[in-house]
């Protein structure tokens, strides 16, 4: 009989202990890892370095391919060229490629992370990130709303505007790196934006700011290193624009 009981004991820690194990997943970048946290992963391998300014632009080192030929998952955006051609150089299952959409807006984060938690098997953690999560987004929006940003008519870089849209700006136009000349900078500052709100990753809004006599302000959408959650980024990013302290 005791020795039954241990034994089921044993038996239960056991389980529980692999069930308790995580798998092991590598992100493309830093973006890309703070979604996979979110989604109840705690120890990410992140290839692109942080300090990168543009991390799709990494190219990958030899050593990636053993991390991620070890891994059980690798999780990208899509855009990232460098994982294309690490995939096909370490011969990677397409079962252990994951992709996910990074926008930074609620809705896509909401979505993006239950997609990912079904994945690794970690749904209750992702859960209760999610239930922090919808409270600190109603409290920026709050926040937003407090400032007025609604009345604040804003130009906006093509990679950002889904996030200031979100916030509740005025939006009257979109521009993008490829598209700039002085030509279309003088015509956009014409349209008359109270601020110009572009990309640290890919600049190129600071000459219509210039010429619109207003301010300029960089958001990020990849975070530093001392940025080590989505709702930190996005908090980072409300400072910039002057909506919290």
């Amino acid at each position: 009989m005791v020795l039954g009981l241990l034994m089921a004991a044993l038996l239960g820690w056991s389980a529980a202990g692999l069930a308790a194990e995580e798998p092991v997943v590598v992100a493309s970048t830093s973006w890309v890892a703070l979604m996979v946290k979110a989604a109840g992963i705690d120890d990410v391998t992140i290839l692109a370095p942080i300090e990168l300014r543009h991390p799709p632009e990494y190219d990958y080192l030899p050593s990636d391919i053993a991390l991620v030929t070890q891994a059980d998952y690798l999780v990208w955006a899509g855009y990232e060229p460098f994982i294309k051609k690490l995939v096909e150089a370490a011969d990677l299952p397409a079962e252990r490629l994951v992709q996910t959409v990074t926008t930074n807006v609620p809705d896509n984060l909401r979505e993006q992370t239950r997609r990912l938690a079904a994945v690794f098997g970690t749904e209750e953690k992702q859960g209760r990130w999610e239930e922090e999560f919808n409270a600190f987004a109603a409290r920026l929006q709050e926040k937003a709303l407090e400032q007025k940003v609604g009345d604040i008519p804003v130009l906006v870089n093509f990679h950002q505007q889904a996030f200031v849209r979100w916030l509740g700006y005025d939006v009257i136009g979109v521009f993008t790196p490829d598209e700039m000349s002085p030509a279309r900078m003088a015509e956009l500052a014409e349209l008359g934006p109270a601020m110009v709100i572009d990309n640290y990753h890919n600049p190129s809004g600071e000459g219509i700011a210039a010429i619109a006599d207003v301010p300029y302000v960089q958001l990020a959408n990849f975070p530093s290193k001392e940025l080590d959650s989505l709702m930190a980024l996005m908090e980072d990013n409300a400072k910039r624009l002057g909506i919290i302290e």
